[in-house]
């Protein structure tokens, strides 16, 4: 059935961002978890000083906020996705240059949660923090939380979180956990979202504590 899924996924989102017209959904695929799949990338991406943080331009870190830009079941006709899918020199392009587009996982994961009906979903967390490789569970935090924030030429704080190297420098610079940890004294991180959940911490420190490695 998870192959199944997958197989389904690429299609919708294969439909999503290359055609003009809305798709059909299959009843088949599993709703987007808008909590943990969603928000957390737009706060990174877009929820930043100057940005969509509230200020001079409108604010993009609740639900509430996101879903006035979207047309629920729409995703080509949304606001939202008009934004974060225009061509990458476009001046229309969000995340702005120099800031890196999200990428076409994210999109695609945005897109389904649109057209499934851009609902306020959450989900239950199965954590597995024994069973720990930076392919499979490292990078995608990195890629949800932080990337937003961390990557492009002028990354937050100078510093990359972008792939294997930039993450284990990070990490190696010894701030890395306190910051997640929101530890005192520390910067907190994601700075414009919420805490990074106990089990995604237990994931990167399970990580280190194998030793960092490649895999």
């Amino acid at each position: 059935m998870k192959k199944l899924n997958v197989i389904l996924l690429l299609a919708v989102f294969g439909v999503v961002n290359s055609c003009y017209h809305e798709p059909e959904l299959s009843s088949d695929i599993p709703l987007v978890c808008f909590k943990t799949e969603v928000l957390p990338v737009i706060q990174s991406s877009c929820v930043m000083s100057g940005c969509h943080d509230g200020g001079e331009e409108f604010f993009l870190g609740n639900y509430d906020a996101i879903v006035s830009k979207v047309t629920a079941g729409k995703p080509m006709a949304s606001e939202l996705h008009k934004a974060i899918a225009a061509d990458h020199n476009s001046l229309q392009i969000m995340p702005p240059k120099p800031n890196e587009p999200l990428s076409r996982k994210q999109l695609d994961k945005i897109s389904l949660w649109i057209l499934q009906g851009a609902q306020n979903t959450s989900c239950d967390e199965v954590c597995d923090s024994v069973n720990v490789t930076f392919t499979a569970d490292v990078l995608p935090i990195m890629e949800t939380y932080c990337k937003g924030c961390h990557s492009g030429s002028q990354p937050r704080g100078k510093f990359l979180l972008t792939d294997y190297p930039t993450v284990k420098a990070a990490v190696e610079g010894g701030r890395m956990m306190g910051a997640v940890r929101w530890q005192n004294g520390y910067l907190k991180m994601p700075e414009n979202g919420d805490q990074l959940s106990a089990c995604n911490i237990a994931i990167l420190q399970k990580w280190i504590n194998l030793g960092m490695f490649d895999n």
